[in-house]
């Protein structure tokens, strides 16, 4: 039987260091491609309390929290972003006056909305940029 040509033990050695090295990264790129939610402590208490506020100023004339309790918020938008709600929201709301608010306050808003649902308070607000916002899914709380 002929035998094979043996390959130098420093080829080997690249070889296997190479293959490791590949392995590690595209693991590294999983993790960093781990989807988000909202479940990930998105907006802080301070904010949900001047969404709060700003919950009964520009909205309360047509809507209730309790409209957006109950898994009525997952239920509409599950399967999306808060990227799309906010630009939902930010486009149509408030009726009376849509898109009349600043981008912060309509942030403001929703982590109220997180915050009545029992979604996980963070330590940052959530931000007004709907790129950032595009990153978290809306899941139901399992609470």
């Amino acid at each position: 039987m002929p035998q094979r040509p043996q390959l130098p033990t420093a080829l080997v050695l690249f070889a296997s260091l190479l293959f490791a090295g590949a392995a590690s990264l595209s693991a590294g790129a999983a993790q960093a491609q781990d989807p988000k939610s909202i479940l990930d402590r998105i907006y802080s208490e301070a904010q949900a309390q001047r969404g709060e506020q700003q919950f009964k100023t520009s909205c309360s004339s047509c809507h209730t929290p309790r409209m957006f309790l109950g898994g009525a918020f997952a239920e509409r938008w599950n399967g999306q972003t808060m990227g799309s709600v906010f630009e939902w929201v930010s486009v149509n709301m408030p009726e009376n006056d849509p898109g009349g608010l600043k981008p912060q306050q309509y942030a403001d808003v929703l982590a109220f909305v997180l915050s009545i649902n029992g979604y996980p308070i963070g330590a940052d607000d959530m931000p007004a940029d709907v790129a950032i916002l595009k990153q978290y899914a809306i899941v139901e709380n399992p609470k």
